[in-house]
């Protein structure tokens, strides 16, 4: 499949046409109905093994991927929920919860498929969809073979990458990143996490005594 698409294009080519922007002005081009809303705190979206009678595209904000109450990705701006299950499937694969308020555009998923398979190109937007779900799971599985502080290393960092945000001084995550959220997310025990998040301060890498991660280096996560 992929290679049948670098013969149609390149790569950069790809993801330019084929984005979130352009997916989303797609279906509002063609009128597909939708509402735009604010997503409180905590409210699940969707739940696993439950028909996913709605697309969300998230406008701002950050939602978590659960299966079996086990974190396994987020989702951030830019980016679409309801989708990540091969589209001939009613039930969802993940729990998707708004750690944060969320802005989004609702759209009926049955609709959008429709739409969609009615376009010669429509269904590269589900590829693209997949495959960079896809790609993202096979990083993860790689990096839960690692032992527990190598895999904390390497979540973080992977979300620092995605969610990092700045108060002119220190890097840190977005306060929904709590240590139970992450521990949750890198599979250690509370406990564990707890031990490090105290090494880590003892050091000086963060600040131990703040409700969130807030890093006065990052050098440590490459070592």
């Amino acid at each position: 499949m992929q290679e049948m698409l670098v013969e149609l294009y390149s790569h950069r080519v790809i993801r330019q046409r084929f984005n979130y922007d352009n997916f989303l002005d797609t279906l509002l081009e063609n009128r597909v109905p939708y509402t735009k809303k604010m997503i409180p705190k905590q409210t699940i979206l969707i739940k696993e093994r439950e028909a996913d009678s709605l697309v969300y595209f998230i406008e701002s904000g950050i939602v978590s991927l659960e299966r079996d109450e086990q974190v396994i990705s987020f989702l951030g701006d830019k980016q679409i929920a309801g989708l990540s299950n091969t589209f001939i499937i009613e039930e969802s694969l993940y729990t998707f919860r708004a750690l944060e308020r969320c802005s989004v555009y609702a759209f009926a998923r049955d609709a959008v498929v429709e739409l969609l398979l009615s376009m010669q190109e429509g269904w590269i937007y589900l590829y693209m969809n997949h495959m960079n779900h896809d790609g993202f799971l096979i990083e993860q599985c790689l990096m839960m073979r690692e032992p527990s502080e190598i895999r904390l290393k390497g979540c973080l960092t992977e979300l620092l990458g995605r969610y990092a945000v700045s108060d002119g001084k220190n890097q840190m995550l977005a306060k929904c990143f709590t240590k139970k959220v992450i521990s949750n997310y890198a599979n250690v025990s509370t406990k564990t996490m707890t031990q490090i998040w105290k090494s880590w301060s003892d050091q000086g890498y963060i600040d131990g005594a703040a409700n969130q991660f807030i890093f006065y280096s990052l050098d440590f996560l490459k070592e």
